[in-house]
């Protein structure tokens, strides 16, 4: 049997999703997965060209074949979700730690930016970026009514001091969910019960350490920053090797931020 491949097409300033099927299956709505790749980068449909948060803390659009930088943008700092002309991504909202805003912009433009949503205000506990006791983890669907970000955030004690039972309890908080983003107008819509998608798993899966396309194997090595204050802190760079594990070529991006244990 055929096995059958989402498409994705724009049409009128708006995604749809179709499901290409042998004639006469008809047509049905699809939800579509991003081309997951190492350290939470995605590929375009294609496996062409991939995206990474970069060291800078924006993103680089990399040629999977030659390790090329294609363009940059500081427009966001984490990539979810990759069409044949299209990335949607999310951004920290300044001086508000638990708060995004997802940005779409033009692949085929140099990563212009197209729209920018309104913010997603998650409960005051939460921070989207790196905080002492706190994570945050998110990845993003795609149906033909636009982006579903699915998120997850924890907080636990981490404090200097041992702490009691009843502080390390109360510090013990977890919240997860869906969002909607409409890719035309910005808005966002939090899901949930009967609003939420048929066949959506409420999981976000963990970072991806290797992903072989076609007869390329990509991965990432982390090596020490060489930073005296902060030993925890690593440097990490995405290698491509062939079959045979001839490493091609080479690329800094960006690294998980370890933050000095508090005393």
């Amino acid at each position: 049997m055929m096995r059958t491949l989402p498409r994705l097409a724009l049409a009128a300033g708006l995604l749809v999703c179709v499901v290409e099927a042998s004639p006469g299956a008809g047509e049905k709505e699809a939800l579509l997965a991003p081309l997951a790749l190492p350290s939470r980068g995605v590929a375009d449909p294609a496996g062409k060209v991939g995206y990474f948060s970069n060291p800078s803390g924006g993103i680089d659009a990399l040629d999977l074949l030659g390790g090329n930088v294609l363009w940059s943008t500081k427009d966001a700092n984490r990539p979810l979700f990759a069409t044949a002309d299209r990335l949607f991504a999310q951004t920290p909202v300044e001086g508000k730690r638990n708060q995004l805003q997802i940005v779409i912009l033009d692949t085929t433009r140099q990563g212009k930016r197209l729209q920018q949503s309104t913010a997603l205000v998650f409960p005051p506990w939460v921070s989207v970026g790196v905080a002492h006791g706190r994570s945050f983890a998110s990845t993003a669907r795609l149906d033909k009514q636009g982006l579903l970000l699915l998120w997850d955030a924890r907080a636990w004690y981490a404090g200097g001091a041992r702490p009691t039972p009843e502080q390390e309890k109360a510090a013990r908080k977890q919240a997860s969910g869906v969002a909607r983003i409409d890719p035309q107008s910005g808005k966002v819509e939090f899901l949930e019960g009967a609003s939420l998608p048929p066949g959506l798993a409420l999981v976000v899966p963990p970072e991806v350490r290797q992903v072989k396309l076609g007869e390329r194997v990509y991965s990432f090595v982390d090596r020490p920053a060489g930073d005296p204050k902060n030993p925890l802190q690593k440097r990490r760079t995405l290698q491509a090797a062939d079959a045979d594990g001839k490493v091609l070529w080479y690329h800094e991006i960006a690294a998980p931020v370890y933050l000095p244990p508090r005393r």
